[in-house]
């Protein structure tokens, strides 16, 4: 078995890990989903993994195809569930306003590099809601899934069948903002109380 298709099965388990940690967290009601980050997410994932996938991504590709599941199921449970955050905000809407109109361009475009750059800047606006719930209550994410997520996109990085920008754009910076984001609820966790914090989120 090449070593690229082991490294993208242990991706997609690893995806599948980390969903289990943060959709446990979401029903022990200590992980509070943003809805508008979710639902975002759940388009550009699902579209980014047919992309990767008619690309050549390959076994690279799989774990973004288990990710674009599991966005849609926890959106699900966000809007139906009642386990999503009430912290929305006018900030929040003109995230999720500009994160629409830019869907249109990106699916219109010929390019597919300018269509993974687009969908990039999409998933950024997208993450902004998210890092603004984290800020005041950083122990509304599931710290556990974000170390699980940024090994997962490592090795769905090496595990690319072709090394291109279309190919890794996206996974490079998904890999990123899961850095920046541990990183916010690491250092806010050391201000912040969590029973008090849960009450309010």
């Amino acid at each position: 078995m090449e070593i690229k298709i082991i490294l993208g099965l242990i991706a997609a388990l690893l995806a599948l890990i980390s969903s289990y940690i943060y959709i446990k967290d979401i029903f022990r009601g200590n992980t509070k989903p943003h809805t508008y980050t979710w639902l975002i997410w759940a388009i550009v994932t699902t579209i980014a993994f047919f992309g990767q996938w008619v690309s050549g991504g390959g076994p690279g590709s799989w774990a973004t195809g288990v990710a674009a599941l599991v966005t849609i199921f926890i959106l699900i449970l966000s809007l139906k569930g009642g386990y999503g955050t009430k912290d929305i905000t006018t900030f929040d809407k003109v995230c999720l306003i500009l994160a629409i109109i830019s869907i249109l361009p990106w699916l219109i475009t010929e390019s597919i590099l300018w269509s993974v750059i687009l969908a990039t800047s999409i998933d950024l606006i997208a993450f902004f809601p998210t890092m603004r719930k984290t800020w005041f209550a950083p122990y509304s994410e599931s710290l556990g899934s974000m170390y699980v997520d940024a090994v997962k996109h490592s090795l769905s990085i090496s595990s690319m069948g072709i090394y291109s920008p279309v190919n890794l754009i996206y996974p490079a910076f998904v890999l990123l903002t899961k850095f920046v984001i541990i990183g916010e609820i690491i250092f806010l966790r050391k201000f912040k109380s969590k029973n008090v914090e849960l009450r309010n989120f």
